[in-house]
This record gives C-alpha cells, sequence and structure tokens, in this order.
C-alpha cells in the first residue's frame, strides 16, 4: 500500500472507532427502558444506525495493520485480520442490523419469537470463535512486532475475553469499546506515519567485498 492509501485507511479506523463507540454508547444512554421495551424508543434504531455505519467504516481501514506489520509476525497478523473482520462484519454489522431494526419491527407486529431460526445457533458460534481466535492473534502479532504500544495488543486480547463476561446492559458493549480502543490508536499512529515498520538496513556490495 502505497503512503496515501495506507493514511486513509488510518482514518478510516479513526472515524469507525469513532463513529461506532459514540453510536453504542448514545443508544444504551437514551433508549429508556430494559429488554425488548428499549427496541420501542425512537432512538434506539437511528443511534445503532450510526454505530453500524461506524463498524463499516473500520472494517474498511483494517488493511492499515496489515501495511504496519509488514512482514513482522506475518502469519498471526493474517489470522488476525480475518478474525477481526469476520467478527466486525458478522457480529457488529450483521447482527448489529437486526438488533437496530428488525427486533423493532418484530416488536410492534406481535413480538420477538422466542427460538431462533434455524442454523442461527451454528452462525453464530462460527462468529464467536473467529472473534476469539481473530483478535488473539491480532493481539500477540501486535505484541511480538511492537509496531504499536504493547498495550494496544492487551486490548485486542481482552476484548473478546470480556465478550464472555456475561456484562448486563450496556456494560456487555465493553468488549466493543475496548476493540475499538485499539483500532483508534492504530489508526492514530498510522496517520501521523509513526506506526510502519523499520526496513532492515541492506548492506553495500562494496562494503562486503571490503570485509
Amino acid at each position: 500500500m502505497n503512503d496515501l492509501r495506507v493514511r486513509l485507511a488510518g482514518w478510516a479506523l479513526i472515524i469507525g472507532a469513532v463513529v461506532a463507540s459514540a453510536g453504542y454508547l448514545a443508544a444504551n444512554a437514551l433508549a429508556s427502558g430494559t429488554g425488548d421495551a428499549r427496541f420501542t424508543s425512537p432512538h434506539w434504531s437511528l443511534l445503532n444506525g450510526i454505530a453500524i455505519g461506524g463498524d463499516i467504516i473500520a472494517v474498511l481501514g483494517l488493511p492499515a495493520i496489515l501495511a504496519g506489520h509488514g512482514r513482522r509476525a506475518e502469519k498471526l497478523t493474517m489470522f488476525g485480520y480475518v478474525g477481526i473482520f469476520a467478527a466486525l462484519v458478522m457480529l457488529n454489522i450483521a447482527e448489529g442490523v437486526i438488533e437496530a431494526f428488525v427486533k423493532p419491527y418484530l416488536v410492534g407486529h406481535g413480538g420477538i419469537p422466542s427460538d431462533p431460526p434455524a442454523g442461527y445457533a451454528v452462525y453464530e458460534t462460527c462468529a464467536l470463535v473467529l472473534m476469539l481466535v481473530g483478535f488473539i492473534c491480532m493481539g500477540i502479532a501486535v505484541l511480538r512486532a511492537k509496531v504499536y504500544p504493547w498495550w494496544t495488543g492487551v486490548l485486542l486480547i481482552a476484548a473478546p475475553l470480556a465478550s464472555f463476561l456475561g456484562l448486563p446492559g450496556g456494560w456487555a458493549l465493553i468488549a466493543d469499546y475496548l476493540c475499538f480502543a485499539a483500532l483508534l490508536t492504530i489508526g492514530v499512529l498510522t496517520v501521523r506515519g509513526s506506526a510502519r515498520p523499520a526496513l532492515a538496513p541492506q548492506r553495500r556490495v562494496g562494503a562486503e567485498q571490503q570485509a
């Protein structure tokens, strides 16, 4: 990736992380009620839709991590990239659309069915496995590559683990906020140009012959 594309990807991570985090925070703060009642709030669909837009922008910026790591921790980075990409698309975007638009519609038209559609459990299990493996691999890759601050890798590793804590209400989104904090940091460093791996020094032919 050339410098312009790398910086654009960095900006996508920054904008996506900020917009998504703000959308989720506002939706949980302004949507009144608990359980299915929150789907009847006039703010729910709009604010979650904004958050989904931020998720989409963040997905477009993920290649910045590949450019930043270069050849360092290459396999772990690629596994992490695939897992994070899948998690954002399958969980935040696809399931987010259901939460933001489908469930509010169902609440006003007979209620949300108690039984999920056939195959949904398999879909969600695959998404959770990809999320767990992807974030942990990327976190380890960040720690090994040493391109980004070490705590960025810790945030990425902690994100999927936090999602299994079963926290109530808006606290359940802690995993998302940890992820977006890491992506925001990576985006800022990418835009500033301080996240690019140092090139290995090239030895001159003349120097080798003199040695």
